[in-house]
């Protein structure tokens, strides 16, 4: 495999990510990140009242962008 890089270094990238969450109700959560507040709820099969999108809906949407 042939070298791409062509004797340059490629740079080191990190990436830090912040978040304060906090429970509002039997399964209602908030979150804040970076000052945009998301409401997470877990469907009515699950315990909580579908007021909001579920965890995993947030995590599929996430891979999807």
């Amino acid at each position: 495999m042939a070298d791409t890089n062509q004797g340059h270094q490629t740079p080191t990238r990190y990436f830090t990510a912040e978040g304060v969450g906090e429970t509002l109700d039997k399964h209602m959560k908030k979150v804040t990140v970076k000052g945009r507040e998301f409401l997470c709820d877990e469907s009515v099969a699950f315990g909580g009242e579908d007021s909001a999108p579920g965890s995993m809906d947030y995590f599929i949407a996430a891979i999807l962008f």
